[in-house]
């Protein structure tokens, strides 16, 4: 039997592989059975997301030990490590891909780190540019190197590669990679001499504002040579004669647009220009610009596709990043809402809140502060994600510390005011509903700038409760009234956040206050839970499965008086 290395067989665990996505991100996934199957379609052994991959485009078997790649039924083709294949056999580091570049890639086992050093020597055994400027097969091994170091974790190194494999491509002894900044002005990013060593950016000493009016007025798409005797800025002369310098030459970098095929798109406008390559050297004779505009062209897109790859990964990694934090934070905030309810007694409730983001902005809470009273309390903090969801945890603490106090709702609210305004930052406010419900009947309430409750009485009336002060969280000193009424057994509170009323369906139209207090006066005799998820249903029927732009919370009393009723 065939010999083959201990990653390449199939473990107790599978034959592991890296699998790198377009975007760059990156996730591994065990062989777990043979065949092993790769395609577009969602029952494949491995889904890959991308209208070029076929449905049923390869699949990896295991014979005898050995792991093998194999052509299925894609007219696109298989390749393993850069050649078209129908069948071959699977070897660690092995790289897998469907026939377009910036498609899906496959690594055999763990993908391994690359850095600047093989580029540099595979530079340095290279000739020269006055041995050849049009030796095309120079640049594609350059490029074939720098393609390689797209997989690095560091943008610096890729970037420092670049430099390298443009100095090594031109001949040029110095080279700088300028980036515009936030403020539009080219700020150096690598800067390197012909033997990989990094320079000083002071080294450069032609003027940038030289080098970005070059860019402005360009002619050329990718290559302008400073030249003081063929008429260049003066100030850009003076810098070449006192550097000695006796080829110059400056590589306008674009903005690139990768699409869904193979094409580039290369953007040549000057707000699209985002740097610079510059090069220079010393040595007599030479003329970095001239035979070598294909070479220039060629490398200030691929250095230009580099950088796009670079800002995609990064935009794709803080994505991730961001996800992971929202999603921990979604815990954290589901965890602030009540586990349970109370469903029998004389008070029963029943409350949900759906996100419209992956946090949101709201929170509902009850507290039992005694056998014969219940406090509730539901917020519609500013804002939406993880400062919304702090604040929410900053009112929870407040009021579930209020709840212990015997003091008025008034004053309670007060306090928690000034609270929020002092640890509150950006302005964030919220509007409140609270209310303090008890076993008599007897009801104090108060409406910090919340959407009016909604009191559907038994009889089949309906009482708004009206926001009565502002907000909490704007003005420190700001009053807020509480207000008192009598429950009758039978009655029903609706307390809810505007993305209740405003919920809307794909034709805009708004689910609204009107046909919330219609829907609680017709069933106003149900149970709150069975209220509750009645209601949810006619919200969801009327919007249709439409995405919504703000959290749905909910929140349904009933009171039945002293005694349950039958």
């Amino acid at each position: 039997m065939a010999m083959v290395d201990s990653s390449a067989r199939r473990g107790s665990e599978g034959l592991l592989l890296t699998v790198i996505a377009p975007s760059g991100e990156r996730r591994q996934v065990r062989v777990t059975r043979s065949p092993f199957r790769i395609g577009r379609l969602p029952d494949r052994d491995l889904t890959l997301k991308d209208a070029r991959i076929s449905r049923d485009h390869a699949a990896i078997l295991l014979e005898d030990g050995v792991y093998y790649l194999e052509n299925t039924k894609s007219r696109h083709g298989v390749y393993l490590n850069g050649r078209r294949v129908e069948r071959a056999r699977l070897r660690p580091q092995d790289r897998i891909g469907f026939g377009a570049d910036d498609s899906y890639q496959i690594v055999v086992g763990e993908e391994t780190s690359s850095s600047s050093g093989p580029l540099l020597r595979k530079v340095a055994q290279m000739p020269s540019s006055s041995e050849g400027t049009g030796n095309l097969n120079r640049l594609s091994a350059v490029l074939d190197v720098a393609r390689a170091l797209e997989s690095s974790d560091s943008v610096d190194d890729v970037l420092a590669a670049a430099v390298d494999a443009a100095l090594g491509l031109t001949g040029a002894e110095r080279g700088f990679l300028l980036l515009k900044g936030r403020n539009g002005e080219l700020e150096i990013r690598v800067a390197r001499d012909h033997e990989g060593r990094p320079l000083p950016p002071d080294d450069l000493r032609v003027p940038r504002t030289v080098i970005a009016e070059a860019l402005r007025a360009r002619t050329d798409l990718f290559a302008m040579s400073f030249d003081s005797a063929g008429g260049a800025q003066a100030e850009a002369g003076q810098t070449v004669l006192a550097l000695e310098l006796r080829s110059v030459v400056c590589v306008p970098l674009v903005k690139i647009r990768l699409g869904a095929t193979n094409e580039t798109r290369v953007l040549s406008t000057e707000q699209d220009t985002v740097g610079a390559l510059y090069m220079d050297t010393r040595r007599i004779g030479a003329n970095l610009a001239e035979g070598n505009q294909d070479l220039l062209q060629t490398l200030g897109v691929e250095i230009s596709t580099v950088l796009e790859n670079a800002r995609l990964l990064d935009e794709e990694r803080k994505k991730h990043n961001l996800e992971q934090e929202l999603q921990i934070a979604r815990e954290i905030q589901q965890g602030l809402l009540p586990a349970t309810l109370p469903s029998q007694g004389w008070l029963a409730a029943a409350g949900s809140s759906e996100a419209c983001f992956q946090v949101g902005g709201d929170y509902y809470d009850m507290v039992e502060l005694s056998p014969e009273r219940w406090g509730v309390v539901l917020a519609d903090v500013s804002g939406k994600g993880i400062a919304a969801a702090l604040l929410n945890s900053l009112l929870q603490g407040a009021f579930f510390a209020a709840a212990a106090s015997e003091t008025g709702l008034a004053a309670n609210v007060g306090r928690i005011n000034r609270y929020v305004c002092e640890r509150s930052r950006n302005a964030r406010f919220a509007t409140v509903f609270c209310c303090v419900a008890e076993r008599s009947g007897r009801m104090r309430w108060l409406n910090a700038g919340h959407c009016a409750g909604l009191l559907a009485r038994a009889d089949g009336t309906v009482e708004r409760l009206e926001p009565s002060s502002y907000p909490i969280g704007l003005f420190p000193e700001a009053d807020f009234p509480e207000q008192e009424l009598r429950l009758a057994p039978g009655d029903r509170l609706a307390l809810y956040s505007d993305g209740v009323s405003e919920a809307a369906n794909f034709s805009g139209d708004r689910y609204g206050e009107e046909r919330l207090t219609d829907f609680l006066k017709a069933h106003r005799a149900l149970h709150p839970t069975e209220l509750h998820r009645a209601l949810k249903e006619d919200i969801g029927q009327f919007t249709q499965g439409a995405e919504q732009n703000d959290d749905l919370t909910l929140l349904l009393l009933g009171y039945e008086g002293t005694e349950p009723q039958p």
